[in-house]
């Protein structure tokens, strides 16, 4: 071998290597949905022991609890003794895993508990939980977390991402305008808050908009809207699943909900819906704008 050609294989092998080094950093930069529901049981078994010190969270993490900026040492899952019932969903493409956990607290209580971790390079850079204690939780619709929102949807009933992201925009400017795509529905979906059932109910409580579906229960005249901050924080399309954040507005008056909801879809159309809603007084942002 000529001394060209010695060299040129020497760069050839250097220039491998250093693919392979950069290849092997790019899949470890990567948490794929497997890994991110690794995160997501990591945080919960690090919260239940109350050892947070543990949860890779990034120099800067931003985490939040009903919108407010706490530490994770504030939280209140350091109330909770137990899990219930979960259902866990994941992003690889903007890195979120988000989980929707019924749980049990020290006290025997039963709380509904929405997480969103925030993953990148390993580290979790944000945390956004949806802590709901109130008296108004029902566990029978939470235990076990209905498995119609972890099938796998079908191949004849899967919309693309960008069609996903489409029905669930037009759903929030829905609670703006009060103007829903009725297309965008399936006539039988049903959306829980906390495990209470609001349509197709008449007694329902919550929203006192009688025996209607997801379509008609905001159509027309509403007390709610503007829905701001709105951003799609999962996109499945394999199993149907999207899930989406707002601050809703109710007219002038101070009260404020951050809403997290959980939208199965088949067939293009909005088949259930699981929200966590929290109305509060003084909430002026989620903290998680982009």
């Amino acid at each position: 071998m000529t001394g060209l050609s010695a060299l040129i294989c020497f760069r050839l092998g250097l220039a491998a290597i250093i693919a392979l080094s950069l290849g092997g950093s790019t899949a470890a930069a990567t948490c794929d949905r497997a890994c991110l529901v690794q995160q997501a049981t990591q945080f919960n078994r690090n919260m239940l022991a109350h050892t947070t010190g543990q949860i890779p969270l990034s120099p800067a993490a931003k985490i939040r609890e009903n919108t407010k900026a706490i530490s994770l040492d504030a939280s209140k899952w350091s109330t909770v003794k137990q899990i219930r019932s979960e259902g866990v969903f994941a992003d690889p493409v903007q890195g979120n895993v988000i989980e929707h956990i019924a749980a049990e607290t020290d006290a025997g209580k039963i709380v509904y508990i929405g997480t969103r971790l925030k993953v990148v390079d390993g580290k979790i850079t944000e945390v956004e939980i949806n802590f709901d204690d109130r008296p108004e939780v029902n566990a029978k619709n939470l235990i076990p977390y209905d498995p119609l929102f972890n099938t796998i949807a079908p191949e004849g009933e899967r919309s693309t991402r960008d069609q996903l992201e489409r029905i669930i925009t037009s759903y929030f400017q829905g609670l703006t305008d009060h103007k829903p795509i009725e297309a965008d529905y399936d006539p039988r979906c049903d959306r829980y808050h906390s495990g209470n059932r609001v349509t197709h109910n008449a007694r329902n409580g919550v929203e006192n908009s009688g025996d209607v579906g997801c379509y008609e229960s905001n159509l027309g005249p509403k007390p709610w809207g503007p829905a701001t901050e709105t951003p799609i924080a999962v996109i499945d399309p394999e199993r149907g699943i999207v899930i989406g954040y707002s601050i809703l507005y109710y007219g002038d008056s101070a009260r404020r909900m951050q809403i997290n909801e959980v939208f199965k879809i088949l067939d293009g159309r909005i088949r259930m819906i699981d929200n966590i809603g929290l109305m509060e007084e003084g909430i002026t942002t989620s903290g998680f704008t982009h």
